[in-house]
């Protein structure tokens, strides 16, 4: 009766209790290893970059700050613990040192232990499990969808497909996603998915199909409401009370959610100010006289008192030291210390140490590899981006319908031209207008691909579901069918109606160099993808990247009249290759010109009016070889800097 009168919505909350009831019938089974996790003077440095104005004045190095500061605490099995603190306590710091997560910037030392296994700077493998805080999905999948693809590639190949489906459908039901298994996940502002506790329990889904024995956290009830939160912290407790370590980051939550905790550690600015039981640290504040108001929400409470308030600086921080040092050297913080010191030596889970080194070695030897293999990942990987992109309908319409109507554009423009004079400026800048087309438009449809999948994309990288050659080509392999029914669509519609020479084998010719000049536009669209480190600076860079290409393509600036020191922009153009193979292509062979009386420097055949332009009709091979070159590279290129990028943000 409680919970429903948080709300006037009965029916609502109806079905969430009902929910939460069925969460609490089907459970998970124990990790395979019950572990204890304890860390002790853990310390993190964070050194900031120095600044252009520093590096011209000979500065080295920016200024250091001490994130982390001898903290030390211990989680075990069986027991839900909130790392807790005011922002810029360092609470995600330590979630991330522990679990070995983006913490490679930091300078850290100190000791972590796995039950009696000293692991700091380890790679914990198989045994961890990490749930950030941004939800990243793929929201054109469906809940069964993403856990298939997830259980697939996490599980190790000596699985069978019927142990994966079983997995899958063991944690759907623990998690309470049955009834939304067939809905797709969503994307703000374009498809309508799950809600945002489904999201919020799908992420950790992702994560424990594996079995972890422990489980990282970082804000699970970020962006959530009171009652939403409380059905993944329930979710969260009924995990820990199977036998799995958890360990989470959690700002603010509700009096009823906080409740739900049976552990807690308090941090301010870098140190331990409370180490143990929830409802235990009212009477520790207390005691040092900061008594939490009665009917007032203690996790607020706690946060507060540790916060630095704007323009009470020193004030502030003369408390939280106060309330640090009385822990350090109370009776509770030093028990709380031993405590951590005698389970460093250890277990307290009934496994041995061998058993558990054991298993502990197996783990992080896989996670070392990728578990499933290359061709698994790459069926995968495109079933995932295949099923992206047709499910994307409006997109698809789009793309189609903007290349039949630009067609008809270019086609009434240049309509049927005739045999005379006038045809060589109304050919020449049809087929010019071709070569912009298809270009400006390939490179412009792929040229934010990477910025908007990269933090997903890292995420599965890190947790080694598949190689980043398999992402990079599953991409190109994707898109390659709609830029053929593109080409298609747009060639024969703009050579039938513009009126180009007059045969099937020109007009087949005409369909393929035009397929090649876009998809080499797609290979340069996706360098400028991967080298933008952001959706918005792809915006900026992408339409401009190209210009140089495209003014000395041929048409502006023909060939021989391009300064020496300019002449590697043309060579490194696709426009003019393009340009160049279509007016061979169209010209060569074709009917003589007429020309008048008042006709002056009349061009009679298509051979002169190549000579115009600067070509020869003898330049077909040369022309396509370097637009097959330029493809290669631009892929090849986009492809390493795709690879160091991970390498930095793995390193």
């Amino acid at each position: 009766m409680e919970l429903l009168s948080l709300s006037p919505d009965f029916e609502l909350h109806s079905e969430l209790i009902r929910q939460l009831e069925e969460q609490s019938e089907m459970e998970l089974p124990a990790p395979a290893v019950k572990t204890t996790l304890s860390w002790t003077n853990v310390s993190a440095v964070a050194q900031s970059s120095p600044s252009l104005c520093e590096r011209m004045r000979g500065v080295k190095q920016g200024q250091e700050k001490h994130v982390l500061k001898n903290v030390s605490g211990i989680a075990e099995p069986g027991q839900l613990i909130a790392l807790m603190g005011a922002s810029g306590s360092g609470k995600t710091t330590l979630l991330n040192v522990l679990s070995g997560h983006n913490s490679s910037s930091l300078n850290t030392s100190g000791s972590i232990r796995l039950n009696e296994l000293e692991v700091f700077g380890m790679n914990l493998g198989g045994l961890v499990g990490y749930v950030q805080q941004e939800d990243l999905f793929v929201g054109t999948l469906t809940v069964h969808e993403h856990l298939r693809f997830h259980a697939s590639l996490r599980m190790r190949s000596d699985y069978s497909k019927e142990d994966t489906t079983a997995r899958v459908n063991q944690v759907m039901g623990a998690m309470g996603l049955n009834k939304c298994k067939d809905t797709k996940i969503g994307i703000l502002g374009k498809i309508k998915g799950i809600s945002g506790g489904e999201k919020k329990r799908l992420a950790v889904a992702s994560e424990v199909l594996t079995n972890p024995s422990i489980l990282f956290a970082d804000e699970p009830t970020s962006g959530l409401d009171s009652f939403m939160a409380k059905s993944v912290v329930h979710v969260l407790q009924k995990m820990a009370a199977n036998g799995c370590t958890i360990v989470c980051t959690i700002h603010q939550p509700s009096s009823d959610v906080f409740a739900l905790f049976d552990r807690l550690i308090l941090l301010a600015e870098g140190r331990v100010a409370y180490c143990g039981s929830a409802v235990g640290a009212k009477d520790h504040f207390a005691r040092f006289g900061h008594a939490c108001p009665k009917d007032y929400n203690p996790a607020d409470f706690y946060i507060h008192t540790l916060a630095v308030v704007p323009g009470e600086e020193d004030k502030s921080r003369d408390r939280i030291k106060q309330i640090t040092d009385a822990f350090e050297r109370n009776e509770r913080g030093i028990t709380a210390m031993e405590t951590v010191i005698k389970d460093a030596d250890s277990t307290g889970t009934g496994s041995t140490d061998d058993a558990f080194a054991t298993e502990f070695s197996k783990n992080a030897l896989r996670s070392q590899w990728y578990k499933a293999p290359v061709l698994l990942q790459t069926q995968w990987v495109l079933w995932r981006a295949w099923l992206s992109v047709i499910r994307d309908l409006a997109f698809v319409k789009a793309k189609l319908g903007q290349a039949l109507i630009v067609a008809l554009m270019v086609g009434l423009m240049y309509f049927q031209a005739d045999y005379d004079q006038k045809r060589v400026h109304k050919i020449s800048s049809a087929l010019w207008f071709v070569i912009m087309q298809l270009s400006i438009s390939s490179v412009s449809s792929v040229f934010q691909s990477f910025p908007l999948e990269m933090p997903l994309f890292l995420r599965d990288h890190k947790a080694r579901l598949y190689r980043t050659t398999v992402f990079y080509f599953s991409k190109v392999l994707v898109d390659l069918p709609f830029v053929v029914v593109q080409v298609i669509i747009f060639g024969i519609v703009t050579y039938l109606m513009i009126g180009l020479n007059n045969s099937s084998d020109k007009l087949f010719s005409f369909v393929g160099l035009c397929l090649l000049v876009a998809s080499t536009g797609s290979s340069f669209g996706y360098l400028i993808s991967v080298l933008s480190p952001s959706p918005l600076v792809a915006s900026a860079i992408g339409p401009t990247s190209y210009l140089p290409f495209l003014i000395f393509g041929g048409f502006f600036i023909r060939r021989g009249t391009v300064p020496i020191f300019l002449k590697w922009i043309q060579s490194t153009s696709w426009f003019f290759y393009g340009f160049e193979a279509l007016m061979i292509n169209e010209w060569t062979d074709s009917p003589p010109l007429t020309c008048k009386a008042e006709d002056v420097g009349c061009l009679k055949n298509g051979s002169i009016v190549l000579t115009s332009f600067g070509l020869h009709e003898n330049n077909m091979h040369h022309a396509i070889s370097c637009l097959f070159f330029l493809l290669l590279a631009f892929y090849l290129v986009a492809l390493l800097m795709l690879l160091f990028r991970v390498y930095r943000a793995e390193k």
